[in-house]
């Protein structure tokens, strides 16, 4: 009896995109040189570490190696490498000894160690080996082509989705030695081959997004939900569309990629005796705000909206019909934009808020792929894409990417010089975004001193603490106290603004109008771990 065959989506749709993105990829790869940046100390020791010996302790010859192949990382290297000659216990920013007294980065291994096969090719090759890092980044960007490819059933709308992830910050980190581009594209990737009925390859991805970023746990929460709101009918119950939504190869996926995610909390409590080294020793659940919450999301210096202008601008903007589409594309955006924020929320306990990032925050960057999911699938349901959102979305994703790229991140951006310049008195940023950027450095927020910003012509921005002791001299001189009538505004933590120069008056027979509610000391210092 003759067999019937059935085509694969691969078969179906040949090798042409494949061929074309790989092709793509690789010329930019040949073309762009690695950006050192993020926390590259740590993932460059560590892909040595594991590179020379198999092991992730960090020694002291894989400290020379590493300046060896990138002395440019003399000054936090070379610091750790003086605290390990010295036997000290506390060590330089991110690594610490383990129960076993050997030197450990406090970042999990996965980005690392799939960096090493790349690593050690290279440098066979006597090509520079920390590509590398780059070589796990295209190949997530591949693998998300891959996703869309089957997603979409189109290689030109495939290659597009790619685009627009590029466009959506992607490009931004595409080339850096640090894994917000792997966690992103695979966490993408991830849920499109959820939703599109590959729940191990899903998971995997799940799994290997979270290698690096533990609130990625979230995708296996929220890939089910999504597959199950995308896909439920209405007259089967909740238990049959379980049954049929989420079957067992689906519950397999997902608890293969859980598997490899906790790989790194078994190695945090095998090395350092708790589940996760970075939330218990370098989180601070205070810092935890509103404030926070809308620096996240519309900072005009590194918030998510500088990512995705065109992206939220394009869902906001589509037509909504009634009925029962609407309600279902409600329901998907408003599950995408819960995945996002939880996402978002741990993130807001991290200490170095103004952390390094190109144009958009690092954090922000992987976060927001949700909300990319939601706009993907609007497409996909469209037979024909209305050519002028399409056109505005390209064009808007575009400017954002050459905005994001005009700065650095101890800089203000030309959008927030727009709004110091015509807004002074309404726009006021998270504080350590201000005091870096005022400041042009990279030297968290302290209490004892005072952050000015000012251009001729504008008005004149102060950020300041008035439960420290010495603020007012710091304003005023000795002998004068900030007057009543200057143009106060209250930030996060105790931390205050002036708008315009300050005025002041005598100490004698004054009293800070500042001081009267504080507690020397009691608010603004925040300690750093």
């Amino acid at each position: 009896m003759a067999m019937t065959h059935t085509a694969s989506p691969t078969q179906r749709m040949g090798w042409a995109f494949p061929a074309c993105l790989l092709l793509v990829l690789a010329v930019l790869f040949a073309l762009t040189p690695p950006y050192y940046g993020g926390d590259v100390a740590e993932y460059t020791a560590e892909t040595v570490a594991l590179a020379t010996h198999a092991s992730p302790d960090i020694r002291l010859a894989d400290v020379d190696r590493t300046l060896q192949l990138a002395p440019y990382l003399g000054g936090p290297l070379g610091l750790l490498r003086q605290g390990m000659a010295a036997g000290d216990e506390k060590l330089y920013a991110a690594f610490m000894r383990g129960r076993d007294r050997k030197v450990y980065s406090i970042h999990a291994l996965g980005y690392p160690a799939l960096s090493v096969p790349p690593f050690k090719l290279l440098e066979g090759l006597g090509l520079p080996p920390f590509k590398a890092f780059q070589v796990v980044n295209y190949a997530a960007v591949f693998i998300l082509g891959l996703a869309l490819w089957r997603f979409f059933r189109s290689g030109p709308k495939a290659m597009f989705g790619v685009a627009l992830f590029l466009g959506c910050a992607g490009i931004l980190y595409l080339d850096w030695t640090s894994p917000e581009c792997l966690s992103a594209a695979c966490l993408l990737a991830g849920l499109l081959l959820f939703l599109c009925d590959a729940p191990i390859a899903a998971g995997l991805l799940g799994g290997v997004a979270g290698l690096q970023n533990p609130t990625l746990v979230f995708f296996f929460v929220f890939a089910p939900l999504l597959k199950l709101q995308l896909d439920y009918r209405a007259g089967l119950g909740l238990a049959a569309n379980l049954r049929a939504r989420l079957p067992r190869r689906a519950v397999a996926g997902l608890l293969l990629g859980a598997a490899l995610y906790a790989l790194p909390t078994l190695f945090s409590l095998a090395t350092f005796g708790v589940p996760n080294v970075i939330a218990k020793y370098f989180t601070l659940p205070e810092l935890v705000n509103a404030t926070r919450l809308l620096s996240f999301f519309f900072d005009l210096n590194q918030g998510m909206i500088l990512g995705i202008p065109g992206v939220a601008a394009a869902l906001a903007l589509w037509g909504w019909r009634s009925g029962p589409s609407l309600r279902r594309n409600g329901a998907t955006l408003a599950l995408c934009l819960l995945f996002t924020l939880a996402l978002m929320l741990p993130s807001l306990a991290v200490p170095n808020w103004n952390s390094g990032a190109a144009g958009v925050m690092r954090y922000a960057f992987w976060a927001s792929m949700p909300i990319l999911l939601a706009l993907l699938l609007r497409l996909k349901a469209q037979a024909r894409w209305p050519a002028a959102l399409v056109a505005g979305l390209v064009l808007a994703q575009a400017g954002a990417m050459w905005h994001a790229s005009t700065y650095a991140y101890t800089r203000f951006s030309p959008l927030a010089k727009m709004a110091l310049a015509w807004a002074p008195y309404q726009y006021h940023p998270e504080p350590e975004i201000f005091a870096e950027r005022a400041g042009n450095n990279d030297d968290y927020i302290w209490p004892d001193k005072v952050y000015t910003y000012k251009e001729p012509g504008q008005v004149q921005k102060i950020l300041f603490c008035p439960a420290d002791a010495r603020s007012d001299a710091l304003l005023c001189g000795e002998g004068a106290v900030p007057g009543p009538d200057n143009h106060v505004v209250e930030s996060t933590h105790g931390w205050r603004y002036i708008d315009g120069p300050v005025r002041c008056r005598p100490a004698a027979g004054q009293q800070n109008i500042h001081k009267e509610i504080f507690a020397i000391g009691q608010l603004c210092q925040i300690r750093l771990p």
